[in-house]
């Protein structure tokens, strides 16, 4: 049995390591089918592993009928490649390390604005980058030196980067790379154009902007006016009512401002502007938003501030919005009658202020604690509990702490509770600006 076993284990290694394009295509299938159980499933990602996946299988098929067909029956599989690839909506080049290219489908051509029979034979230079009729298929072949917001999405065993490209005109484009081996080894590149897309998503995040922009102004009048009101003078009813509205109005401006800076961090337009300010006062203002949550579940609020910390330098507004979501989890995801730890001090040794914010509530699991900073990610729990929110907040504080060279560290535990430690420069040159 063990002999049997062996014997198939070295067939199987042998007809693998014969087999490269079979052997990368088992691979990319199981890479495939993994991506859609991990809670960061990136459509992007599944897209063009799904686009490589299909060409490698077609690439080992044509291998198998290579050493199958008897030789007077031989076909040209560089061809019949051709043949498959031609009507793609994908872009697909072929060329040799000297960067000569063999065959460029439609697509491809359509990409680049050159004719495939132009393509074919042509060697790529960076020459072409300061060639009008040639820039956009040196940008493809050399998308660092001229792209933008380059990205790269995946490094092994494909690399895929995700790159923009503003001259001769704004395009956005995925591309990839891989060898293959036919007659002859061949590089292969794989062009996405997600411009639409691109352009689409830009012009939703625009008008988001927009209404959130829309939205706080009044909210924040509101606001004023509601605070503006003395409470001494209603009656209980009255006093509630109030209290009830304030609060509304309060976490409806917290959300439009989250969003608005949400927005201008994604555009890269976000300003920090520095200022002395009192950091015990955001954290009492916070407490203050949050009074009514924290009555509701009837936590324990302790707020230690020492003093050498009691004002710090900082832009008010940001640091207001970062632990404005610490302080909200710690007292949403908190137990019935649970306590909450706030304490804030300077680092010995070090011009830092650290900020402790510790909760006795129902703390993380390890899924959670792997995802807790990626965009729009939110918790089985905070599904359960039907927590309002887009999965934006902890991203944004991790964020803005990053922006201001600072550092976020979580402890927790399931069902015991969380502790999270954040760390910020006191002096303005340890502030990245």
């Amino acid at each position: 049995m063990n002999f049997q076993l062996t014997k198939y284990l070295i067939f199987l290694k042998n007809f693998l390591k014969k087999n490269l394009e079979i052997t990368i295509a088992l691979f990319l299938g199981i890479i495939l089918f993994i991506s859609l159980f991990v809670s960061s499933f990136n459509f992007l990602k599944f897209l063009v592993f799904l686009s490589l996946l299909i060409l490698l299988n077609l690439l080992g098929y044509l291998y198998y009928l290579k050493i199958k067909i008897p030789k007077e029956e031989k076909i040209d599989l560089f061809l019949l490649v051709k043949k498959l690839i031609e009507n793609l909506q994908e872009g697909i080049v072929f060329y040799d390390d000297e960067l000569k290219i063999y065959y460029a489908n439609k697509k491809f051509a359509e990409l680049v604005e050159i004719s495939q029979e132009n393509l074919s034979g042509l060697v790529v230079g960076q020459w072409m980058l300061k060639n009008k009729n040639y820039e956009k298929l040196g940008n493809i072949f050399f998308p660092f030196i001229q792209g933008e917001e380059i990205k790269i999405i995946s490094e092994k065993p494909v690399e895929v980067i995700s790159v923009k490209f503003s001259l001769p005109e704004e395009k956005y484009f995925l591309i990839s790379y891989l060898e293959i081996f036919l007659d002859k080894p061949y590089k292969v590149r794989l062009v996405f154009d997600k411009t639409e897309d691109v352009i689409e998503a830009n012009k939703k995040l625009e008008f988001i902007q927009l209404v959130s922009h829309n939205l706080l102004t009044p909210l924040s009048e509101i606001r004023w006016q509601l605070e503006s009101i003395d409470k001494e003078k209603l009656e209980e009813d009255e006093r509630v009512f109030l209290e009830n509205a304030l609060y509304i109005a309060q976490t409806a401006s917290v959300f439009a401002q989250n969003m608005l800076t949400f927005l201008r961090i994604e555009k890269g337009k976000v300003e920090i502007e520095l200022k002395e300010f009192s950091l015990e006062e955001t954290i009492r203002r916070i407490l203050k938003i949050l009074e009514r949550k924290i009555a509701e579940k009837g936590l324990e609020v302790n707020v230690e501030i020492y003093e050498k910390v009691k004002n710090i330098l900082g832009d008010p507004t940001m640091i207001f919005l970062s632990l404005f979501s610490l302080i909200e989890n710690a007292v949403v995801y908190n137990k019935q009658g649970g306590k909450v730890f706030i304490k804030a001090q300077k680092e010995e040794g070090r011009p830092y202020v650290l900020i402790e914010i510790e909760d006795t509530g129902i703390g993380m699991t390890n899924e959670d604690k792997e995802n807790l900073f990626k965009k729009y990610y939110r918790s089985k729990k905070a599904k359960e509990m039907e927590v309002s929110g887009f999965g934006i907040g902890l991203y944004l504080t991790k964020t803005i702490i990053d922006l201001y060279g600072g550092k976020i560290e979580i402890e927790s535990e399931e069902n015991r509770g969380t502790k999270v430690k954040v760390s910020l420069p006191l002096e303005k040159n340890l502030i990245p600006l």
